[in-house]
């Protein structure tokens, strides 16, 4: 019986010290919480004219015939090309003359090239919606210079063989491509036509980054069509005097909601 008694007390303590000590619990979990921050702000600066069939070029010192706006940033015409249709002799017209503006030289760091006509956007704006439309209006019809009040009535420009480039990733550009388009005057035929669409970037997350639209491609010559992209038609019903026209074509770049 003591042994028993024994062994039973014996067995009693052992099981008091198991009941007694309880499993390892887990310290509670305790944290701390920080930040990570990133800004970023819209670049306003100016942007580099590029090479319309090389766009990773920058055009050294670019200049007449190319207009560059000195308040370009980061939504903007930034430039376009002055259109020159050349020169004739006043003549009697059996049909409406056409005159194709010439191409224009271009210089980068690769040398003197040849390109098309063409006008330069930027949208790198720090907002969620990127649809915009690119327009041209024929705001000023062609005027003599000499002459006032004096127009190359109805005349007509129609741009044809559109190209969009951009160094930019081209999955982030502008969903939308570019069909030939006429500029015309008023219904007068002396004043200031209406606005033409060029470019209708109707998805709010593409068009971001600088783009061209070149008219007519030298490419490496073969299949040039520079020179033969941009016409001027004049209706031959115009008495014309032995004086310079001037036009005005005015690039516009505007938010769409």
């Amino acid at each position: 019986m003591k042994t028993k008694t024994l062994c039973s007390v014996a067995l009693l303590t052992l099981l008091g010290v198991s009941l007694a000590t309880p499993a390892v619990a887990n310290a509670e979990a305790k944290s701390l919480p920080t930040n990570g921050k990133i800004k970023f702000t819209e670049d306003n600066g100016p942007k580099d004219i590029v090479d319309p069939e090389d766009p990773k070029e920058p055009v050294i010192d670019p200049k007449e015939p190319i207009i560059v706006n000195p308040d370009r940033g980061s939504f903007s015409i930034d430039a376009v090309t002055e259109l020159n249709f050349g020169e004739d002799k006043v003549k009697a017209f059996a049909s409406n003359p056409e005159y194709f503006a010439a191409a224009i030289p271009v210089t980068t760091s690769k040398g003197d090239v040849t390109r098309g006509n063409y006008v330069q956007f930027t949208d790198v704006r720090g907002v969620a919606n990127h649809k915009y439309q690119v327009s041209a209006q024929l705001s000023k019809q062609f005027e003599a210079n000499a002459n006032a009040g004096t127009f190359l009535k109805s005349a007509t420009i129609d741009y044809s063989n559109a190209a969009i480039t951009s160094a930019d990733p081209a999955t982030q550009w502008p969903a939308t491509t570019v069909a030939g388009f006429q500029l015309a005057a008023d219904a007068a035929g002396t004043g200031a036509g209406s606005s033409v669409v060029v470019l209708d970037n109707k998805d709010a997350s593409k068009g971001i980054g600088t783009y061209t639209i070149e008219f007519g491609q030298y490419g490496d010559g073969t299949a040039d069509t520079t020179a033969e992209s941009v016409k001027l038609t004049v209706p031959n019903t115009n008495v014309l005097l032995a004086d310079e026209y001037t036009a005005e074509i005015t690039w516009t770049i505007a938010e769409v909601l």
